[in-house]
């Protein structure tokens, strides 16, 4: 997948954002609007995964990383794997 404009990336970090907190959001914070930059550290490398057209499975990994090594949750694989196809979903729309 190629983000050829400025324009375009912000739309796809956005969309990005939007899943992670209203569908993935391991912490519950979605309804706390101070928290709701708590997952953009996130954002890069998750961008990076879209546009080099990474398999739902990469997708899913580094989530699954994140949400029970870095933040130590117990996790659900199934929500997990859903928001992964959520995102793997970005690719397609560009």
């Amino acid at each position: 997948m190629k983000v050829g404009h400025t324009n375009d990336a912000t739309l796809l970090l956005h969309a990005i954002h939007k899943i992670l907190l209203k569908e993935w959001d391991p912490l519950g914070i979605r309804s706390i609007p101070s928290m709701c930059d708590e997952y953009e550290d996130y954002l890069p490398k998750i961008f990076k995964l879209i546009c080099d057209n990474a398999d739902e499975s990469e997708i899913f990994e580094y989530l699954w990383r994140i949400e029970s090594k870095v933040m130590e949750k117990r996790g659900n694989r199934q929500h997990t794997l859903r928001v992964a196809s959520l995102l793997k979903e970005l690719q397609l729309k560009k």
